[in-house]
């Protein structure tokens, strides 16, 4: 009962799949998929159709969500592999890692099903935001793929230009998002950090707008120094996008995105390594959404934009070195492992790119460098946004703000 930090509402049983080139070259096959096919915006009405989206996001190295229009293709898709059944939710995977830190938190799930039960850790405080009667699970599908990997079936041939994730999902209860901002409400009133989780799977605007009203009941229950952390999401719907961030922007402190996020909202491609484009980017974002903070975290750098930005000194670090723990141990490190990790060089250039953005805007942003990982062999590519969400959250609390 003595939680500090409060976090919701997407929880979800993930299959991460094992990799398996030759399974993906049969598939290409046995579905007659073809290079000038390869597109990553088709509607996805068919097990065909994913392995068309799959296939051009892998190709071009950029992350990727989905809705299909059934569960039933999911669970078709995954089953071409062998998986291993963890949780997910943005909130929820923050939560576990908050365990292995020894903080203990409170969540509203948005599914309480025998996975969510069995793996949830006991220093995690449950409210269940369905009734027990709905327990159907609706798997999240997590395809993830190393750097170099050579896919060459049909005319298809092409070498994977980086890490990267697929994740493939038709979730009642993700697009219907419960939200109980009184049973919750009571739950938070002494928490000083909130972890707010992405909306992006939600298609029914009049659903999302429901859901909006009740977070903001819901946060107004948090005392009034308390920091409220979002995390954006790569949204099906960019209307919906407009919606979340127009309704939640007085009450979120720190809008938090990837580099995949942060394209999707400027609507071009940019080098993430060039000071200048992601100046404009970042300010684009700061100035469109209204909100006082903007956190990017990319596999280069991770960076803070706004007045007071050298407040999140502590949770940039924090936040980079548990994704860089998780990219090189996997779900099974120790403190000991999250250690190591603050030892290991930062990249070169991603260095010279810090020093670059400091230079041109001072006092208004804070960006750190990531580690060099390039020495990981058998990286996890997939939940680390969610793996620095949980690693960025002990740096908010009022101690580590106040140093």
């Amino acid at each position: 009962m003595n939680e500090r930090i409060a976090l919701g509402f997407h929880t979800c049983v993930d299959y991460e799949l094992k990799w398996d080139t030759q399974v993906i070259e049969e598939q290409i096959k046995a579905f007659d998929i073809h290079a000038d096919e390869l597109r990553m915006d088709i509607d996805v009405d068919s097990e065909r159709a994913i392995w068309i989206m799959s296939l051009a996001h892998l190709q071009a190295g950029i992350g990727c969500e989905m809705v299909p229009d059934t569960p039933e293709m999911c669970v078709e898709f995954a089953n071409h592999f062998e998986y291993e059944v963890t949780l997910g939710g943005t909130p929820t995977r923050a939560a576990i890692i908050l365990d292995r830190l020894g903080y203990p938190s409170v969540l509203q799930t948005s599914c309480y099903n025998e996975h969510v039960k069995r793996l949830m850790p006991s220093s995690v405080r449950v409210l269940p935001g369905v009734g027990p009667e709905q327990n159907e699970i609706f798997p999240h599908v997590v395809l993830q793929c190393l750097k170099g990997v050579r896919i060459h079936a049909n005319d298809i041939d092409f070498i994977t230009p980086r890490e990267n994730r697929v994740l493939i999902s038709r979730d009642a209860d993700s697009l219907n998002m419960p939200v109980l901002p009184d049973e919750f409400g009571k739950m938070i009133g002494g928490c000083e950090v909130f972890l707010l989780g992405s909306f992006s799977e939600m298609l029914d605007l009049d659903v999302l707008k429901d859901r909006m009203e009740k977070t903001k009941s819901l946060l107004a229950y948090l005392p009034a120094d308390a920091v409220v952390v979002m995390e954006d999401g790569c949204y099906v719907k960019k209307e919906a996008r407009s919606c979340v961030h127009e309704q939640l922007a007085p009450q979120i402190d720190v809008l938090s995105m990837n580099e995949d996020e942060l394209q999707q909202y400027i609507g071009k491609s940019i080098d993430i390594l060039d000071p200048h484009a992601v100046v404009e980017a970042v300010k684009y974002v700061y100035d469109n959404t209204g909100i006082r903070l903007i956190l990017v975290h990319s596999a280069a750098w991770a960076l803070v934009y706004g007045v007071d930005a050298g407040m999140m000194k502590a949770s940039l670090e924090g936040g980079v070195t548990m994704a860089a723990t998780r990219f090189r141990i996997g779900d099974n490190f120790t403190l000991e492992d999250y250690a190591q990790t603050k030892d290991i060089p930062d990249k070169t250039d991603s260095i010279s790119f810090c020093e670059k953005m400091s230079e041109m805007l001072g006092d208004k942003i804070y960006c750190i460098p990531c580690k060099d990982l390039s020495h990981v062999e058998k990286p996890t590519v997939v939940g680390l946004g969610d793996s620095f969400a949980g690693g960025l959250l002990p740096g908010l609390l009022k101690e580590s703000r106040e140093e």
